[in-house]
């Protein structure tokens, strides 16, 4: 061949090549919809894959709608077999919202799209292209989950997904359920942390930021800033169940409000009155200030006849749930007893329950439960000495009053009930304090002010503050060395110290009427309190009052044979008046006691309405006069002797036969060796009036005493031997003219 045909020939081998080349090198065409065309250019945007550029915008056109843009892609021929029914097309530019700025890349490289391969399904050459990217799933292999939520709150596309606080994922979209009654969230999870979710595992919302707890205990709760901003969702799995496979593709969850709603427990069920208002919020469960379960939500009984409280207990406090438990409302209340509850003001009301060491022991599981609207008794098998007391009357204590010992709270009132004898109160004692009571415990009634006095002064007695406004009781105990009590021993709860402290014989004493008389009046000998009056009441059968007497200890001689008790009153008259000091006092009981070394106890005594006839004196000569009246002679008046008082009055009464009338005089120590069987008494009351033509008036009288009350007066004629007690004289009307000049100079034996 000539040399002439090499270079044609070269010629036609290059350009077999070129053809080869171009033909060998040429791209894929396909078409691309997209909703418009902005930030797409011809020539210039990319098609990329994992950042790679595989192809490249050619040409564009309006649909025939007008509705649309038909772009044409020339892919790499090396995605020839990834071009099927299952990949997609979207556009990716630069964006920015609250949940952060995707696609900065764009603004250097400009827009470009994304380009998701697919091996399988049908090859295709017409594409609609995505409004938003794909689920992370589909493009990262990992899971994808749908939530169902009742609202959507504020989560967004791209709000991360937590657990324990590490993103493991986002969410990738959200729309309306088919029904249209939740929202549906997809969410994508990381390949590598796909083994984390379960069949059992809860999600709740995470964004924003959760406060909750009480004025002492504040709880904020939130899972990062990016979920403060831009939402967020978290997961836990409750460890405590039995373990539960893992998760699939498309498998749709609740998505619980807030953590509280999606805490896993027990469900038991509360029923309380109707008149707890338990509200529609959360409401906490307390047991010693832990909480341990959730009120989630409430309704009505089927009859309306109270409310039922569905609650999650923790799992760690199951073993609480037991019979015997008790539940009941804590609300702010403000009374007698102070303020209580303050915390709920701003936390809100919560639920609180106590159950019993011995219950628990017990371990009888329940999951119904009976609730309280106010704290009840503690249990019986609570810590400390459980006691009764037996009272008369409440008198002002009430549920939670103070028991105190040396006016320290060592204890409370737990509950109060009506008995056959009167109230029974429960009181309970702390542990630390248990030790201070024994079988010698006296225990009292503190409750307001208690004044006493009279004459000759009075007394306030007060225990603490809060004991004046809202009740107490107090105790001592007075032997150390005395028995422990039990639970549930039984004590008598007096109304004041004074009677609590009171010891001695018990005795009744008969009235015909009560008045004038109360608990507490007193019973006197000469002047010294014996015994008081601790009980009044009215003997139906024999239409008598009988009053319960209590003497002191060092007066139980008192209760013999033979003792005789009056009622002492005030007595007003011209000059004769006694006893004025019972006008404020009151009136009393005197008492003479039998004095009798052979008597023998009694313990019923007829109390006399008037003074006895006679009231001997220990000292002194006991006399009795005869006369023929009493005249104006009374109990107290002064017998004279030369006009100076020696003596006194100290009774009278008719005689037996009644033809006369026998009266008792007592002479005073210092002047008994006066009186002589010779002596001669008269009546010396009232003026001596003598009137003669011619020697005139004579007017004669003992003393003003002896003319306005009246008196006895006695002269006696010679030195004598004394005469002995009760020794009886005559006494005349008047004093005879030579008695008056009688004026023996009789020794009185003083030194």
């Amino acid at each position: 061949m000539s040399s002439v045909w090499l270079l044609p020939v070269v010629a036609l081998f290059i350009v077999v090549w070129l053809v080869w080349k171009a033909i060998s090198e040429a791209g894929v065409t396909v078409d691309v919809q997209f909703q418009n065309g902005r930030g797409i250019k011809q020539g210039k945007t990319e098609v990329r894959l994992n950042g790679i550029a595989v192809g490249k915008v050619t040409a564009m056109a309006m649909s025939e709608d007008l509705k649309s843009v038909n772009v044409t892609l020339e892919m790499d021929r090396r995605m020839s077999n990834s071009l099927t029914e299952n990949s997609r097309f979207w556009l990716v530019q630069p964006q920015v919202s609250v949940a952060g700025i995707s696609g900065l890349d764009t603004l250097v490289s400009g827009n470009y799209i994304a380009f998701q391969p697919a091996d399988t399904g049908i090859k295709r050459k017409k594409f609609i292209a995505l409004s938003s990217p794909p689920p992370l799933g589909e493009q990262e292999n990992g899971l994808s989950l749908t939530l169902r939520a009742k609202e959507l709150s504020s989560i967004q596309n791209g709000s991360p997904v937590y657990y324990r606080r590490l993103k493991i994922g986002e969410v990738s979209s959200y729309d309306l359920s088919a029904d249209d009654q939740y929202v549906d969230v997809e969410i994508f999870i990381k390949p590598q942390f796909a083994h984390l979710v379960r069949r059992n595992t809860r999600f709740w919302n995470a964004g924003g930021i959760e406060l909750s707890g009480s004025l002492t205990n504040l709880k904020v709760r939130a899972q990062s800033i990016a979920s403060m901003i831009q939402g967020g969702v978290s997961l836990y799995t409750p460890e405590w169940e039995q373990e539960f496979p893992e998760a699939y593709q498309g498998d749709v969850f609740p998505l619980y409000r807030d953590y509280d709603e999606a805490e896993a427990g027990i469900a038991v069920e509360i029923d309380f009155p109707l008149d707890v208002a338990l509200g529609q919020g959360k409401t906490r469960i307390l047991f010693h200030g832990m909480e341990v379960g959730l009120i989630k939500d409430t309704e009505l009984k089927d009859d309306y006849s109270g409310i039922v409280a569905n609650a999650v207990v923790r799992p760690d406090a199951v073993n609480l749930m037991v019979k015997g438990a008790r539940f009941w409302l804590v609300k702010p209340s403000i009374g007698l007893h102070g303020v209580s509850g303050l915390e709920t003001l701003l936390s809100g009301r919560y639920i609180n329950m106590d159950v019993s060491s011995k219950d628990i022991k017990a371990a009888a599981p329940e999951r119904h439960f009976k609730g309280l609207a106010n704290e009840p008794p503690a249990s019986p098998s609570a810590p400390g000495l459980h006691l009764n007391l037996r009272a008369d009357s409440l008198a002002g204590i009430s549920h939670g009053s103070p028991v105190l010992f040396r006016k320290m709270q060592v204890g409370s009132v737990q509950s109060h009930e009506l008995s056959d004898d009167g109230v029974l109160v429960k009181v309970l004692i702390d542990p630390a304090y248990q030790h201070l009571i024994n079988s010698s415990s006296r225990f009292w009634n503190v409750s307001g002010i208690t004044l006493q006095g009279g004459l000759q002064g009075f007394s306030i007695k007060v225990g603490t503050l809060n004991s004046m406004l809202a009740g107490g009781i107090a105790f001592d105990t007075p032997d150390k060395t005395s028995n422990t009590v039990k639970n549930g021993t039984g004590f008598v709860l007096f109304n004041s110290v004074d009677q609590a402290h009171q010891t001695g014989q018990k005795i009744t004493l008969i009235f015909e009427t009560a008045e004038g008389l109360q608990v507490g009046t007193k019973v006197k000998y000469k002047g010294l309190v014996v015994g008081q009056l601790t009980g009044l009441k009215l003997n139906k059968e024999k239409g008598h009052i009988e009053a319960t007497t209590l003497l002191k200890d060092s007066a139980e001689w008192v209760a013999q044979k033979g003792s005789r008790f009056w009622l002492v009153r005030p007595r007003l008259g011209l000059a004769n008046s006694a006893n004025l000091e019972t006008l404020v006092t009151g009136q009393y009981i005197e008492v003479q006691p039998a004095n009798r070394k052979d008597a023998v106890a009694k313990m019923v005594f007829t109390v006399e309405m008037t003074v006895p006839d006679d009231k001997p004196l220990n000292t002194g000569l006991r006399l009795q006069l005869v006369s023929d009246q009493l005249g104006s002679i009374r109990r107290g008046n002064p017998v004279y002797y030369r006009e100076i008082p020696v003596g006194k009055v100290t009774g009278y009464r008719l005689a037996d036969p009644a033809s006369h009338v026998l009266i008792f005089i007592n002479i005073e120590d210092r002047y008994t060796s006066l009186v002589t069987e010779k002596s001669r008494f008269w009546n010396a009351s009232g003026v001596d009036v003598k009137f003669g033509l011619f020697s005139g008036a004579k007017i004669r009288t003992e003393s003003l005493e002896a003319l306005l009350a009246g008196g006895i007066a006695f002269a006696t004629p010679e030195v004598g031997e004394p005469v002995s007690a009760n020794h009886q004289f005559k006494m005349a009307k008047e004093a005879d003219s030579q008695w008056l000049n009688w004026a023996p100079a009789i020794s009185l034996g003083d030194e």
